[in-house]
């Protein structure tokens, strides 16, 4: 059981529109939108990037808005979730985290959406933080980092679905 000392600021969908640090990336996958939707809603969510060793739902399914999970980051970074938006039949759920075991952000929050694409399904991804009251400057520093995690997610996450190649 993971001991969270500081709160994080709840935010909402405007989040991923005005927080001072964000990105955006669309995958576009050879898995059906429903194959991905499974993966990233089953009880193991994201099992398959390396970055997260463990991501676990600590609600009882059926999952949907208020849904909470703990996830670990990298072995080190440990954070609680709480899902503000769930909707099945867009393929679509948001979370922002309320509680981590390190002070790192004031807020941070994720949103993925699948969507149909032609021979498989895109899936737009979004990860929006704001840091920790005075990191501002080492977050900046450290963007290196923070992009080197989201390629390594982005390339896990190919490689367990598959990128979508043009037939010629």
């Amino acid at each position: 059981m993971t001991t969270f000392r500081y709160g994080l600021h709840a935010v909402d969908e405007t989040f991923f529109e005005t927080a001072p640090m964000r990105w955006r990336v669309g995958l576009e996958l050879a898995a059906s939108p429903d194959e991905v939707w499974a993966g990233l809603t089953s009880p193991r969510p994201l099992s398959w990037c390396r970055a997260l060793p463990e991501v676990s739902y600590t609600t009882e399914a059926p999952y949907g808005v208020g849904t909470t999970r703990e996830a670990n980051v990298l072995g080190t970074y440990r954070m609680r979730e709480r899902f503000f938006r769930w909707d099945e039949a867009e393929r679509r759920k948001s979370f922002h985290a309320d509680a981590a075991n390190l002070p790192v952000f004031n807020s941070f929050a994720e949103d993925y959406h699948v969507v149909p694409f032609d021979g498989g399904s895109k899936l737009v991804w979004s990860f929006a933080f704001s840091p920790w009251k005075g990191l501002d400057s080492a977050m900046q520093l450290g963007r290196p980092l923070a992009e080197s995690l989201l390629a390594s997610l982005i390339k896990d996450t190919r490689n367990h679905f598959g990128p979508l190649t043009e037939v010629r």
